[in-house]
């Protein structure tokens, strides 16, 4: 996908790296070589691993080890001040954060990193189902026409796994 004839990097949620590390084929024991080629573009710049969302993970031994081998290597980016306002301000006009449980505030920073550095977010939420519900990350990208894709093969394509 381009922006402009540029190629778009996209940001992972959080439930990308779950699904990859629990689905059979690429699970971390079963394929290494998905997870160094995985490795490999996040090296490349060729998608971004924010820290919220590496601090989401947290019952995962394998992937959780993974992610740490990363913020070792450098390669998790943090999340600045103005992301933080910003993620406020989105959930102000978007309301995303659970206020009881304060789930979906990762969510928030996502959109707010996208929107400042002008990438795409790679999700496998789906659009809310009615309007009663908090706003999900389709709902948000959607409106402030950040680009998101949610199939795993045309996000594997762009950060050259053929």
């Amino acid at each position: 996908m381009t922006n402009n004839g540029a190629k778009i990097k996209y940001l992972l949620d959080t439930n990308v790296l779950i699904e990859f590390s629990v689905w059979k084929p690429i699970s971390l024991n079963l394929n290494k070589d998905f997870w160094t080629g995985f490795e490999t573009a996040l090296r490349k710049n060729d998608w971004i691993l924010l820290d919220v969302v590496a601090g989401e993970v947290k019952y995962d031994n394998d992937l959780i080890g993974w992610i740490n081998n990363q913020k070792k290597n450098g390669l998790v980016e943090k999340i600045k001040t103005d992301d933080r306002n910003r993620a406020a301000e989105i959930n102000n006009s978007y309301k995303m954060i659970d206020e009881i449980t304060f789930k979906s505030t990762v969510d928030t920073y996502l959109i707010a990193y996208a929107e400042a550095n002008n990438l795409g977010i790679f999700t496998r939420e789906n659009h809310r189902k009615n309007m009663a519900e908090l706003y999900k990350i389709p709902d948000v990208c959607d409106l402030l026409k950040i680009k998101r894709i949610k199939k795993p093969k045309i996000f594997l394509q762009e950060i050259g796994f053929n």
